[in-house]
């Protein structure tokens, strides 16, 4: 036996029952008709956060199609929102070399991580008024360890390469994360990557490895690239060959430190929203940024103050706390609900370029063979695990 779901109209108006009248009458009881087997049951409601796709790489917002949801945005406004979410997140690393320069660098960190904060707190307080809020069977322990890895580990591993490497090491060896992101699901969370994305990882870890290795030419002794090093380390007067490939081993670590905690992070995006859990996190994280700028960086805490004063040093930590770890995440996480999380994944491949030009505008830096090499190859190589994805899948479903 079938049941029927039916809704009925109240005619508002007594009318003469006339065969026309039937007729339109009965169309419309039939068009509100809902039929439904018997053996079929209603599917249970997903919770709010709950989504099936993790292919976001850098903070797994959760993914909705353009076509359903309901308050669905021009497709061209999400793509120009993860645009210049490449731009931003390519000019921070030029524009920290340059703030590095003129104050002592974990004094500087502490600064922009305060405003960041204060940003994402903004944002979290308006979900938070506006009904979303986190589940209650949100683990604090989880929220605990994912801000360890991620707004302590990284951020000071961040710093570091930063303060050692070039702009084109960090935002090529940083643009490595959904590789990682990658074998850090498929070993931890099962996930099954095809043929072809196992191919794409080979060929951007090639690329990695010499991008890591390779031997980088010194910026011009002029330059702030040149001497950025002397306020982070208080020890060298110039960056050599040395002192690079530690910085692209720093830079190496901050991108399994990222994509560690965004593996780590799914189950947590079925409880609380991205913004949320990076309001968290930076809060949890920023009393340890800020003992190491008194700790490390105590005999440089007046010079710092007195630095503070410069308005272009105010642009860099503005630029850097408000745009690039505050506000873009909230671009990030628009962008990859309507434009979804592999045309987000492809759009931020731009970001090492944007900060090899930026770095060679504003630094002088210069890109080498090798940098183009291992750079092709890693952009590449996600190209082809994000196409190998896609495909697996589409196929899927």
């Amino acid at each position: 036996m079938c049941r029927f779901h039916i809704s009925c109209t109240v005619i508002g108006r007594r009318q003469k029952l006339t065969p026309d009248v039937l007729r339109t009458l009965q169309l419309d009881f039939l068009s509100r008709i809902r039929w439904q087997h018997p053996s079929k049951k209603t599917p249970r409601r997903k919770p709010r956060y709950e989504t099936s796709n993790f292919d976001n790489v850098f903070m797994n917002a959760p993914v909705t199609s353009p076509l359903n949801s309901p308050t669905a945005r021009p497709l061209w406004l999400a793509d120009l929102t993860l645009l210049l979410v490449a731009i931003i997140w390519g000019v921070n690393i030029p524009v920290m070399k340059v703030a590095l320069h003129q104050i002592d660098a974990y004094a500087f960190n502490a600064i922009r991580l305060v405003v960041s904060s204060a940003v994402l707190i903004f944002f979290a307080r308006r979900e938070f008024l506006n009904g979303i809020r986190p589940a209650k069977s949100l683990s604090k322990r989880d929220v605990c360890i994912y801000a360890s890895v991620v707004s302590m580990a990284y951020q000071l591993l961040f710093l570091l390469a930063i303060s050692y490497a070039t702009s084109a090491d960090v935002a090529l060896i940083m643009a490595t994360v959904p590789m990682w992101t990658a074998i850090g699901a498929r070993f931890f969370l099962k996930e099954i990557l095809p043929l072809m994305a196992w191919v794409g990882l080979t060929i951007a870890f090639a690329g990695t490895m010499i991008v890591t290795l390779h031997k980088a030419p010194p910026p011009p002794v002029n330059s702030p690239g040149a001497m950025h090093v002397v306020t982070a380390t208080h020890s060298q007067t110039t960056p050599d060959a040395s002192g690079q490939l530690l910085g692209n081993l720093f830079a190496l670590s901050a991108a399994l430190a990222w994509a560690g905690g965004t593996v780590f992070s799914r189950p947590l995006l079925g409880k609380i929203s991205p913004i949320q859990l990076s309001a968290c996190s930076a809060t949890l994280g920023l009393p340890f940024h800020i003992i190491i700028a008194l700790v490390i960086g105590w005999d440089s805490v007046p010079a710092s103050v007195a630095a503070m004063k410069d308005v272009s040093l105010v642009t860099c930590a503005l630029y850097s706390g408000i745009l690039s770890t505050g506000l873009a995440l909230a671009m990030w996480s628009y962008g990859v609900k309507h434009a979804g999380a592999a045309q987000a994944a492809m759009i931020q491949n731009l970001t090492p370029i944007v900060a090899m030009a930026a770095a060679w505008v504003w630094l002088g830096e210069t890109i080498n063979s090798g940098q183009a090499l291992g750079g092709g190859m890693i952009i590449s190589g996600l190209f082809i695990i994000h196409r190998s994805r896609r495909a697996g899948s589409s196929r899927s479903t």
